[in-house]
């Protein structure tokens, strides 16, 4: 079994890979005696801020002014350089692991969160004052309170929306961990409190509005944290325990955690792939599987391409990694997103899994030839682009279904969907100098293997009689002209040549061997197996090997 990488970058990314700046998470109030805080006030708040006790009210209040200063409504970078230019960062890191005073501690972390925002140089100067020391030693502290725990991992997070080379100092001191041991221990809180409640299912709502806030944060920053860009393979054990907490939150009812926890679980698989260690070690929510399911009965762009995207992630695993979690009914509940009326992103990302599942277990194979779908229209494909991506992923569901099913399940194939065979040959009818390669090669692949399969013992000549009636053979000519260089596509047309001259009665068995010598064609046989396939999408998510693999080949 094989995996492809192809590289796809697209602009969905733009939406989730962002840093953001605190402004509401905050419960507590604002208790200076002006509602504003002005740029000709920041001298004297240095001083209260420098020369107080900890314990002293000048010390909170100047602390919390700045915070206000960075938060109030004309707030930019702008306001950020006035902080920086302070040279208050060293009292700010004195103050921030300060674990016996909460509400101080609260301040400087939101105050962190929100320079960290800013520019690279901004945050880059964070980095130097040994913030990301600090911020961690909130989350490991027993004394820290929760909510300085969230807005400490925020900061983190902004942190990791900046470079690949931040996300990996930070898997390096194991931030995505401790992170994700917060939010573990948030997740039992609140299934314990929803037991209160009479609440005993696997899956149930968070009734504390504070909890959910920390929870929602928590699991936005584990998501921003998961994305690549460097050797993310190398680091495998520190992705164990965000894997186990983001499958506990997305089991709650609240569609920003579906999201969040979509992307994020997404992205760790994606990071993972081909990791053995982290295959043989990763442990997740039982009810994961039939969750990621019932998901797809969701409305909205926002939830259903998280969730696919994680399950074309789950369905690229190994088979024996991947059968763990994938649910019975996940086939059933995909067929929906398939119809020509859904956008182009989600119908690809559909037919991506199920090709992906067609190439690793029989009885999803077999699934599929009770679905509804049909190959995409010439027209469509004339004028979108993507369109053909998809017709694209609907032949890899052909060639990994002929591949992987016995003779007697293609033979039913062919029972339900008579006109496949046509079908095929119509779209290497298509405008050659229009039709692109990729659909080409894999649909002389599924030719290739609808010949060896259902030919062996059941006879084919009635589709090879109709190819031959339709003029393949010139067809197959022409392409070859047209992509003189394509080593694959020039030794699948003279396969195929073979395979129709062989398969037609005496008579017409030396007609069409006059033809394959005409091409020096020796009749190779392929030795296909099914491919699995994976779309990465942009420079920085994933494992850097792959991203410049896939790179490599990209090709439309």
């Amino acid at each position: 079994m094989t995996t492809e990488d192809e590289f796809d970058p697209e602009d969905i990314l733009f939406e989730i890979n962002r840093k953001l700046a605190n402004v509401s998470i905050t419960h507590l109030t604002f208790d200076s005696e002006h509602d504003t805080v002005d740029k000709s006030n920041l001298p004297e708040i240095k001083y209260y801020l420098c020369s107080s006790q900890p314990n002293e009210r000048e010390c909170f209040q100047s602390v919390q002014m700045l915070r206000k200063y960075l938060t109030q409504a004309h707030s930019s970078n702008t306001c950020v350089d006035d902080i920086l230019s302070l040279g208050v960062l060293p009292r700010l890191r004195e103050l921030l692991v300060l674990h016996d005073q909460h509400d101080i501690q609260f301040e400087a972390a939101w105050i962190v969160t929100n320079i960290a925002a800013g520019t690279s140089k901004q945050t880059e100067m964070l980095v130097n004052a040994d913030f990301i020391i600090g911020l961690l030693e909130c989350l490991h502290s027993q004394q820290t309170t929760i909510n300085v725990k969230t807005q400490a991992a925020w900061a983190l997070s902004n942190f990791a929306g900046e470079s690949p080379q931040l996300r990996q100092l930070l898997i390096q001191n194991d931030a995505l961990g401790a992170v994700a041991q917060v939010l573990l221990d948030l997740t039992t809180k609140a299934k314990e409190d929803a037991r209160e409640y009479g609440c005993y299912g696997d899956t149930t709502t968070i009734f504390d509005d504070e909890m959910l806030t920390d929870i929602k944060a928590l699991t936005w920053t584990i998501s921003n944290m998961s994305r690549g860009g460097f050797y993310t393979a190398d680091y495998w054990s520190k992705y164990l325990v965000a894997f186990d907490a983001l499958s506990q939150c997305i089991l709650f009812d609240h569609s920003d955690l579906w999201i969040d926890g979509g992307w994020g679980l997404s992205r760790i698989l994606h990071n993972m792939h081909g990791v053995t260690p982290f295959y043989e070690n990763f442990t997740f929510s039982p009810r994961l599987p039939s969750r990621l399911a019932d998901l797809l009965y969701e409305s909205g762009r926002s939830i259903i391409i998280p969730i696919l995207r994680t399950l074309i992630n789950i369905t690229s695993l190994p088979d024996t990694h991947c059968m763990k979690l994938i649910d019975k009914h996940l086939v059933r509940n995909l067929l929906s997103y398939m119809s020509p009326e859904i956008e182009t992103s989600v119908r690809r990302d559909t037919y991506l899994v199920i090709a992906n599942l067609a190439a690793c277990n029989e009885d999803f194979v077999e699934k599929t030839t009770t679905s509804e779908w049909t190959i995409t229209s010439k027209r469509k494909a004339a004028t979108m682009p993507e369109e053909w991506k998809i017709t694209t992923d609907a032949l890899w569901i052909i060639c990994n279904f002929l591949t992987a099913c016995s003779e007697e399940g293609v033979i039913t194939l062919l029972n339900e969907f008579p006109e496949l065979p046509r079908s095929l040959l119509k779209l290497l009818h298509y405008d050659r100098y229009s039709l692109p390669v990729q659909v080409a090669n894999k649909t002389l692949d599924a030719m290739i293997q609808l010949i060896e399969k259902a030919g062996k013992h059941h006879g084919n000549d009635w589709y090879v009689d109709s190819w031959k009636s339709l003029g393949v053979e010139r067809t197959i000519e022409q392409l070859m002209e047209v992509h003189p260089t394509s080593r694959n596509l020039i030794d699948s047309c003279n396969e195929l040549i073979g395979l129709v001259a062989s398969s037609i009665t005496t008579t017409k068995t030396s007609a069409g061997g006059g033809m394959a010598a005409a091409f020096g064609l020796n009749i190779p046989r392929k030795n296909a197996s099914a491919s699995k396939r994976r779309i990465l999408h942009g420079f920085e998510d994933g494992d850097v090997r792959l991203i410049e693999n896939a790179v490599g080949k990209l090709s439309i």
